[in-house]
């Protein structure tokens, strides 16, 4: 039993934050799509859940001399030792192999688009905080990618306004993971760890906040461009979530400023589901 537990605190499976956080782009990049069915909805919530688990556990593997020096995850199994670097490679390997077999339920432009854009980025991530002024950016770029891909599932390609929604996509995530930062802050200038308030220092919500206003003018030029009125109205509880964010961080409240966004997904999700595919609630 402590080693089935070991394992699943190495994917995060008592912390679930991250996979809502993935799953929700993906939740849009889906009901952006005519061609949205069921078995869609299904493989993207298993998608969401395994690449999601599968990047925990890469990052863990890399970044085992850095995640003891660190409060927050010192106490994380490869730094505890409740799972040796052998056992934990094993597993990254099989949950690979798993991730493949669910890829191949799906169609060949989403298998190219994943082994040769999505895994590549998926693995390079963990690494970047060591060499990239600004990694927050680089987990946008790799995080956002469930949207195109969940729209890919569906329609066997990506649109125009598929793009602009990753773009804004990408700022959301690099926003919000700049607050998650926020509370490591200290530890990662002691070990020599890049992030956004690091690079920016005194500046850093001011640049958090521009990344958040990026994401709400794409969205709202997205849901102009689409008639989506609903959506247009759900702009300003989003805009309330941000302020209410970035004043929770300011208070020294990162971890819940960040884990807020859930909510800001979760609207998103359930208002284009709303206006695209309405009927499929009579």
């Amino acid at each position: 039993m402590n080693k089935l537990n070991a394992y699943l605190n190495l994917i995060r499976f008592y912390n679930p934050i991250g996979f809502w956080l993935l799953l929700w782009p993906g939740m849009w990049g889906l009901f952006m799509a005519d061609n949205f069915e069921i078995k869609h909805f299904a493989i993207v919530i298993a998608g969401a859940f395994l690449t999601r688990s599968l990047g925990c556990a890469i990052n863990d593997y890399f970044d085992i001399g850095f995640d003891g020096q660190v409060k927050r995850t010192k106490n994380r199994p490869l730094v505890n030792k409740t799972l040796t670097k052998t056992e934990a490679l094993i597993f990254i390997i099989f949950l690979g192999i798993v991730c493949l077999l669910l890829l191949y339920l799906t169609n060949l432009f989403v298998i190219l688009f994943v082994l040769f854009v999505a895994a590549p980025l998926i693995i390079v991530y963990p690494l970047t905080k060591r060499f990239l002024p600004i990694p927050q950016l680089f987990l946008g770029l790799t995080f956002g990618l469930s949207l195109p891909i969940s729209y890919a599932i569906a329609e066997q390609n990506i649109s125009f306004d598929i793009l602009l929604i990753y773009f804004a996509c990408v700022c959301w995530i690099t926003a919000y993971d700049s607050l998650y930062a926020m509370n490591d802050i200290e530890d990662d200038k002691k070990i020599s760890i890049n992030s956004l308030p690091i690079f920016f220092g005194k500046d850093k919500y001011i640049v958090i906040q521009a990344f958040f206003g990026i994401f709400l003018v794409i969205m709202f030029f997205i849901s102009l461009k689409n008639s989506f009125s609903i959506l247009s109205v759900g702009i300003l509880f989003i805009i309330y979530q941000i302020y209410f964010q970035v004043k929770l961080s300011k208070s020294g409240q990162h971890i819940e400023a960040f884990q807020s966004n859930s909510h800001i997904g979760l609207v998103i999700a359930a208002l284009i589901f709303l206006e695209n595919h309405h009927e499929l609630l009579y």
